[in-house]
């Protein structure tokens, strides 16, 4: 019985690569962050804490409590920015190909092979600008061309 204990190794997982790492904060904040703020930031739909994809925006939800109104409508700062990426990112890792992630099936019509949305479709298709945008995000793709934009 000792023999065969002995005969055993051990198994170690070595850890994976993150694939979110592919994911590129400066494209997002450029190309798919104003497009979340201007499509899913109402407070009915992704605007409020705890849906599952948050979107932070000027004069919608802020990451603080906001003073006065130029507090609410203030420029996002870095840490909503970031918080907006992460929370986007938390779709990316559940896709096994951009194709197939809920950032572009849920506001795709069914008919172009989309997710029942409750907001309805935001995409007219997958020729529509902005599903292009977000699929060349996740796809690693997207460039920013100067590596920078305006906030």
């Amino acid at each position: 019985m000792l023999g065969a204990l002995a005969a055993c190794t051990e198994v170690t997982n070595a850890p994976g690569t993150d694939p979110t790492s592919k994911l590129d904060e400066t494209v997002f904040r450029c190309t798919v962050q104003p497009i979340l703020v201007r499509q899913c930031s109402y407070v009915a739909c992704h605007g409020q804490p705890g849906t599952a994809l948050r979107v932070y925006s000027p004069g919608k939800l802020r990451a603080g409590s906001a003073q006065n109104l130029d507090d609410l409508i203030a420029p996002l700062t870095d840490a909503e920015q970031h918080g907006n990426f992460t929370s986007a990112t938390g779709f990316a890792v559940t896709a096994a190909s951009p194709d197939d992630n809920f950032l572009l099936k849920k506001p795709l019509p069914a008919s172009a092979g989309g997710f029942e949305h409750v907001g309805g479709a935001i995409f007219a298709g997958t020729n529509d600008a902005q599903y292009v945008a977000i699929r060349a995000w996740l796809a690693g793709t997207a460039g920013t061309g100067s590596g920078s934009c305006a906030p």
